[in-house]
C-alpha cells in the first residue's frame, strides 16, 4: 500500500500474519446466536475483502495521501471522485461509489473514503474531501446490539460514529 509502513501487508492463505481475534455469529440473525472465533479463518475466498492485513494508523497515512491529492494525477483524482448514487434502501443508505471510494452524506457534512469486511473483522476510514481529518475504526466482529440510525450491525455504529465525529451536535461543520 503506497505511502504506509510496514504495518501492512496481504496475507496468504498459508501466512501467520499476527492479527487480532476475529468473531463471527456466522450471519445468524438471532439476538442470542452463538459467538465464533474465526481468527484462523482463511480469508482467500473474500479475496482483497479479507487478505489486507493494516492498522488504522496505516490507513489514515494512505487516505490522508488519497483524499488529499498526492498519489493520483488530477484527472484520475476527479474520475476517482464522480460518484453514483446508491439506490434507496441500498447496503449502506445515504451514499455514492466512485472508482475505488464512495461517500456518505450525514447530517452536516459529506465524507469520502472506504470501508471492508470479512467474517469476524469490520475496517472503516472516512474523512473530509482534503483529508485533513480522518476517521478510522476496526471491530473484531460482524454484528452489534442495539438500535443505531443505519441498523443493529457494524454499518449502524459507524454511521452513527461519523455523526459524532463530523457532525457534533451544536458544531458548525
Amino acid at each position: 500500500m503506497p505511502t504506509c509502513t510496514s504495518s501492512s501487508a496481504i496475507r496468504s492463505a498459508n501466512s501467520r500474519t499476527a492479527t487480532g481475534h476475529g468473531y463471527s455469529r456466522l450471519a445468524d440473525p438471532h439476538p442470542d446466536a452463538p459467538v465464533h472465533d474465526v481468527t484462523e479463518l482463511s480469508p482467500t475466498w473474500g479475496w482483497a475483502s479479507g487478505d489486507m492485513i493494516s492498522t488504522v494508523g496505516d490507513l489514515n497515512t494512505y487516505f490522508t495521501a488519497l483524499l488529499g491529492g498526492r498519489l493520483l494525477p488530477p484527472a484520475q483524482q476527479k474520475e476517482m471522485f464522480t460518484v453514483i448514487p446508491t439506490p434507496p434502501k441500498a447496503w449502506i443508505p445515504d451514499t455514492a461509489y466512485g472508482l475505488g471510494v464512495n461517500s456518505i452524506d450525514l447530517s452536516c457534512t459529506t465524507v469520502w473514503g472506504m470501508g471492508g469486511a470479512i467474517n469476524g473483522s469490520w475496517t472503516y476510514t472516512y474523512g473530509s474531501r482534503d483529508g485533513r481529518h480522518l476517521l478510522s475504526t476496526h471491530v473484531n466482529g460482524d454484528w452489534a446490539n442495539g438500535t443505531w440510525k443505519n441498523g443493529a450491525s457494524p454499518i449502524g455504529v459507524f454511521t452513527d460514529e461519523l455523526e459524532a465525529e463530523f457532525c457534533p451536535a451544536g458544531a458548525d461543520s
